[in-house]
């Protein structure tokens, strides 16, 4: 998969290198709001918006890591209370708390059996 990633990633930068060798004459002017700037090369000007797309898109990404090492140390963290907890059960004594304290086994029946004898 990321040999293909690759693939599309340069044919892109030669698209934009080939794009802005054949409008290498073109002069424009940039306007954001109130800002104009001074007439630019049209290659220039797409240099400067892929690279600001780039820092954009590096900056949403490490935000998105950031966030996602977080979620793998909390699920960390619940695994590990998850297996203490299990440990904790199986280290619990077999025949502990299964029966109330007025029941118990009558030899050879296979059931409990009331203490009192009655049935």
């Amino acid at each position: 998969m990321w040999v293909i990633r690759w693939i599309l990633i340069t044919i892109l930068l030669l698209a934009l290198v080939g794009f802005m060798g054949q409008n290498q004459d073109e002069l424009v002017d940039i306007r954001f709001f109130a800002w104009e700037s001074p007439d630019i090369e049209l290659a220039y000007a797409l240099f400067i918006a892929f690279v600001a797309g780039v820092f954009v898109h590096l900056l949403f990404s490490v935000v998105r890591q950031f966030q996602l090492q977080a979620e793998i140390g909390r699920l960390k963290r619940q695994i590990r209370k998850l297996h203490e907890e299990v440990e904790s059960l199986r280290n619990l004594a077999i025949e502990e708390d299964l029966y109330p304290p007025n029941i118990t086994d009558t030899p050879g029946s296979g059931y409990p059996q009331p203490e009192d004898g009655s049935r």
